[in-house]
């Protein structure tokens, strides 16, 4: 039985480790299929950041992390791309400000691709650069950018002031992404939070909302044939300590857990994080709530 990928969001991990993993490669096969710029807002600890691991082994070329999975037989392999992978959490900029932590996140990428680092100028003006000197080696860029937001949502209800300064120097910086759609292959931007295109994505017309589309209302998080296929062990194990029958215990999972739709008309979902959780302690909590609430839907 596969090891539970509770707080594991690197898609090598989970590979190389023996954890489980629910196949979700279709959906990314589709993306990589079209390539152009994608945004998709999902709630916390729902599989954001796994989806971009998986995105960033896939451009690599990480062939052998794919094997078994929908993808594996489906996907030109010799398409490699340099990939450019930035997070806005834990870079810092509660501390040192918006500006240096993102120079920092930069300067990560630089030596992960063995480019000097540029150390004149602006964050905005280093993402430029950054972008055309790995486009200037001979394949198109690929950008992922994960909690895209983060340094706009921390301040809400607490600095808002803040929050806007910083909303305004995230959007001058995503701009570089429009104005070099010429050297990019993909990208995706993740967040929690979806502003409007008037706001921080003003100057990014060419930007596909995925968040509602419902080609993809189920790309994260577990479908119910997902559960009863991935979790059949956790589900006869579980019944079985709990002292239920399994049907009985599918149907408190989705009394408890099976709330999330991100389309009108499409399957809800269940949360990873509950599910994970869930299997492992064999008792019924809150689990996402207690982990991955946003802090400003309490103090706003």
């Amino acid at each position: 039985m596969y090891k539970l990928p509770i707080g594991i969001q690197d898609f090598r991990k989970i590979r190389e480790n023996g954890f489980k993993y629910v196949d979700k490669t279709r959906y990314i096969y589709e993306l990589a299929s079209a390539p152009m710029s994608y945004f998709l807002s999902r709630p916390r600890r729902f599989g954001k950041s796994l989806t971009v691991s998986t995105l960033q082994e896939l451009y690599s070329g990480s062939r052998e992390l794919f094997e078994g999975l929908c993808i594996a037989d489906r996907w030109d392999w010799t398409r490699r791309h340099p990939v450019v992978r930035l997070t806005l959490t834990g870079i810092g900029f509660p501390k040192v400000g918006l500006e240096s932590a993102l120079h920092y996140a930069l300067n990560k990428v630089f030596a992960a691709h063995g480019i000097p680092v540029v150390e004149n100028g602006s964050a905005t003006q280093k993402f430029d650069y950054l972008l055309n000197a790995l486009a200037d080696r001979g394949e198109k860029v690929v950008v992922l950018i994960d909690e895209y937001d983060a340094p706009i949502v921390h301040y809400l209800g607490e600095d808002i002031d803040l929050a806007r300064r910083n909303r305004d120097e995230l959007r001058e910086f995503y701009t570089v992404l429009k104005n070099n759609d010429h050297v990019l292959e993909l990208v995706f931007l993740t967040g929690v939070s979806k502003f409007s295109k008037v706001g921080i994505f003003s100057g990014l017309n060419n930007l596909q909302d995925i968040t509602m589309h419902p080609a993809y209302a189920t790309m994260l998080g577990y479908t119910q044939a997902e559960l009863e296929v991935n979790f059949a062990e956790e589900i006869a194990q579980t019944a079985k300590y709990l002292k239920q029958t399994e049907e009985e215990l599918l149907e408190q999972l989705r009394y408890w857990y099976n709330g999330y739709r991100f389309d009108e008309r499409a399957e809800t979902v269940y949360n990873p994080v509950s599910i994970n959780n869930f299997f492992s302690f064999q008792k019924f909590q809150n689990y996402w709530f207690a982990t991955g609430t946003p802090t400003f839907l309490i103090t706003v």
